[in-house]
């Protein structure tokens, strides 16, 4: 993206949400890739989105990632919305 294209964007901004901050980690596990999103206003939870070759396909997390549930439809957890935290 060039300085002008940032720029133009930014100036269209929603000046009445706030930025967003947030950790990505990155990493793969049983030919899955994961995208988890550490925010700094939540100490107990994260967002994990995974990406899928096919979406039939079974999701297996590593051990180490307790799943509370599923958010893909729940519009509170987009981005949008975080963003008026």
């Amino acid at each position: 993206m060039s300085q002008e294209d940032y720029l133009k964007l930014l100036m269209e901004a929603d000046t009445t949400k706030r930025q967003i901050r947030k950790t990505r980690y990155c990493l793969t596990y049983k030919n899955q890739y994961f995208e988890i999103d550490v925010y700094p206003f939540w100490k107990d939870k994260a967002i994990a989105e995974i990406e899928l070759r096919d979406e039939g396909a079974a999701i297996v997390f590593p051990k180490q990632i307790k799943v509370i549930r599923e958010v893909t439809d729940d519009d509170a957890f987009k981005n949008a919305s975080l963003a008026q935290m």
